[in-house]
């Protein structure tokens, strides 16, 4: 690391513009005044005289010259500024100098973990946040005990915005947005709730909406949990108290949170889907369902007052019926009654048809001004398509099997039909008569009646047999009715004239070849 030369920084800074003296550092422990870093230097400049790490002079003042900050904590990690705190502790962006990478490094006051069994269960929570690879969950890096006892987590830097401040700024978000940020969180509670771990803190300020980049090089916005279980750890087993429950402690928050939890009863993970309902009728509505400002007014109207409607409350929304069920079903009173599990409720929102067009939507995800994420970008690998787009492939899979049907059919019918035409063509050769009589001339044929089928029937009897006796010439009028008419001469010339009957079979040739 490159230490600032003392006589060089130390010396009085004549020129102080805006922008110069945004960009002045000090040393918090001597509170010497350096210039702006040059360009090319490392994340961290240490003071020659003391060794405390040179931070802005902007965020020392404005963090009330906090005394953590320009300190290394736990011997990694080096503190440059305050992100913000609560009545547990703060939250400081620290340079972890094995690794080469920034972090969020949260510390816990020492009056509040100094007991041995809330340490012991605030290290167990954090190994098992540890184990969370969801991508929607906020990545720990290390927790442990800070120099003076306190306990500290390390956790990835995020950039971008809680939804707590976006609401704040915006009210209302877009149906598309709701429903895309509560299933994202809900992924990462699936997880967590597989594995044991309940939130027990769900809220908008615990859910980040960070950019992230794309396969592509794009930006996009990911939802991230945070702060999981550092309520069930730090807090103890008994009634809640409603000064512990004031918004920014990490006891829980009275307006998002589940009835059970606001009698200090037991709790499993369908109180985090409830919180979690709260959190999506408050980006649908523009507000919580219930909003007053008392602690305990409001614990009792989540164990006691049914919420209103999602549609009754905005009713200048055009909030699909099929999304107030879900969110009505989240906010039972009965954990029971609620979806059992953030799988149910991540199915039940894939459901929902809500139009990419509609003007309720927009065309994109935006923060500050510029479009991170348009409707007709495709989704990242770890998130489900949209529920429009899936109905559009389940259209075209539909479609593609009806088409596949009605070739197969018509095949099977092509087919069916060459087979009946070629059987009928067999049959109509198989049928015709045998060559045993001379045909008739054209003259003896206009003039002879039609014989009847019994005269055209030549028996098994009168068939010739090659070497054997000629067969026997039928009885005279025992085949039909005589004719006037003479005998016709056969044109085969080995064959011999036929009696003069018309409707008897004409006796047949001496000889002839094997019968086939």
């Amino acid at each position: 690391m490159r230490a600032s030369s003392p006589d060089r920084t130390s010396a009085p800074v004549h020129s102080t513009g805006p922008t110069v003296a945004a960009m002045l550092r000090i040393c918090p422990e001597c509170q010497t005044v350096y210039e702006p870093a040059p360009p090319g230097s490392g994340p961290i400049d240490r003071c020659p005289r003391d060794g405390c790490a040179i931070i802005l002079q902007s965020e020392w003042e404005g963090s009330g010259r906090d005394p953590i900050l320009g300190r290394t904590v736990a011997d990694r990690f080096t503190v440059v500024a305050r992100l913000g705190a609560g009545s547990m502790g703060a939250v400081y962006k620290a340079w972890q100098q094995a690794v080469g990478r920034w972090v969020a490094l949260k510390i816990m006051r020492y009056d509040r973990a100094s007991d041995a069994e809330a340490r012991a269960r605030f290290e167990r929570e954090a190994r098992s946040m540890s184990q969370l690879m969801s991508p929607h969950t906020v990545t720990v890096y290390d927790f442990g005990q800070a120099q003076d006892g306190s306990v500290f987590l390390a956790m990835e830097l995020l950039e971008g915005e809680s939804l707590g401040a976006r609401l704040r700024r915006v009210r209302r978000l877009k149906l598309y947005d709701c429903v895309k940020i509560a299933r994202e969180a809900l992924l990462s509670l699936s997880e967590a709730h597989e594995k044991g771990i309940i939130h027990r803190d769900l809220k908008p300020d615990n859910l980040f909406l960070v950019r992230v980049p794309d396969v592509a090089g794009r930006q996009r916005e990911v939802c991230k949990l945070l702060d999981f279980g550092i309520a069930k750890l730090m807090r103890e087993e008994r009634a809640i108290d409603a000064l512990e429950t004031q918004a920014g402690t990490v006891f829980g928050t009275p307006r998002y949170m589940s009835p059970e939890q606001a009698q200090g009863k037991p709790l499993d993970a369908r109180s985090d889907l409830y919180s979690l309902g709260v959190i999506l009728y408050q980006m649908v509505v523009g507000k919580p369902p219930f909003d007053e400002e008392e602690a305990v007014v409001v614990m009792a109207r989540h164990i006691k007052t049914p919420p209103k409607p999602p549609r009754q409350a905005a009713p200048e929304v055009p909030i699909p019926t099929a999304l107030e069920r879900i969110i009505l079903k989240a906010l039972s009173k009965e954990p029971k009654d609620r979806q059992p599990a953030a799988e149910t409720f991540i199915r039940a929102l894939d459901r929902i048809e809500i139009p990419l067009d509609d003007e309720t939507t927009g065309s994109g995800l935006v923060i500050e001004g510029e479009i991170l994420l348009r409707d007709d970008d495709e989704p990242l690998p770890t998130l489900s398509p949209p529920p429009v787009r899936a109905r559009n492939l389940l259209l075209a899979a539909g479609i593609t099997l009806g088409i596949t049907l009605i070739v197969v059919v018509s095949l099977l019918i092509g087919r069916s039909a060459g087979r009946s035409s070629h059987g009928g063509a067999t049959a109509a050769a198989s049928s015709g008569p045998l060559p045993l009589a001379a045909e008739a001339p054209d003259a003896a044929i206009a003039t002879t009646p039609a014989p009847s089928k019994s005269a055209d029937t030549v028996s098994i009897d009168q068939l010739p047999v090659v070497g054997g006796p000629a067969p026997k010439t039928p009885t005279p009028g025992a085949g039909g009715p005589r004719t006037s008419q003479p005998a016709t001469q056969a044109t085969t010339p080995t064959a011999k004239t036929a009696p003069p009957v018309a409707t008897t079979p004409p006796k047949p040739a001496t000889t002839y070849e094997r019968f086939e």
